[in-house]
Order: C-alpha cells, then structure tokens, then sequence
C-alpha cells in the first residue's frame, strides 16, 4: 500500500536506504552465523528478464523522481562513494542505450 506523501516503487528498499543515508543515518554490514531469512530467485530465464525488468523500470522511476540521486541528497552526510553508488544505482539502465547502438 502507497502513502501519498512517499514514492512507491518495486525499488523501495533502494529508495529507503538512500533516504536514510541522505539524513545522516549510517549503515553497517552484519553477517550471522546463521541465514537470517531466505529469499526466492527466478529458476528459469523468462522469470530472471522480468526481475531484471523490474528493476530496470524501479531504476528509472527513481532517476525521473524527485528523490534522484543525481540531486537529491547534496549534503555533507552522504560520502562520495555512497552518492556514486547511488547514482549509479538510478542511471545503470540507460546505460544499455549506448551498448544495444554498439551491438
């Protein structure tokens, strides 16, 4: 369910992430001994090109947002590596433009 005031997108955990960190909230890697959850990944390739266009039409919908990396989030609490991957995170799939034109 979306609330009016928030972007909903299938990348809302990208969008989330990069909200926090916009705000000065820091992030860290843990790894348990155990799996905490398990995930499904699609067995076949139709449903591997649909993930894979999902996220491709979430990057864009982010990238044409006002929530884009590209100026959303100037601010000394991003570190450059965090806005890079974030930027790139938002343009990777138009970067497939220049490479279908080279093909």
């Amino acid at each position: 369910m979306c609330i009016k005031s928030t972007l909903c997108s299938v990348m809302e955990d990208i969008l989330t992430g990069f909200k926090m960190h916009a705000r000065g909230w820091r992030s860290i890697y843990c790894m348990s001994p155990r799996p905490a959850f398990k995930g499904s990944v699609p067995i076949n390739l139709l449903d591997c090109l649909n993930q894979v266009l999902k996220w491709a039409l979430g990057s864009i919908e982010i990238l044409l947002s006002r929530h884009c990396p590209i100026w959303y989030g100037y601010s000394r609490r991003l570190k450059w590596l965090e806005c890079l991957a974030y930027r790139n995170t938002a343009i990777y799939p138009v970067t497939v433009i220049p490479l279908l034109v080279y093909c």
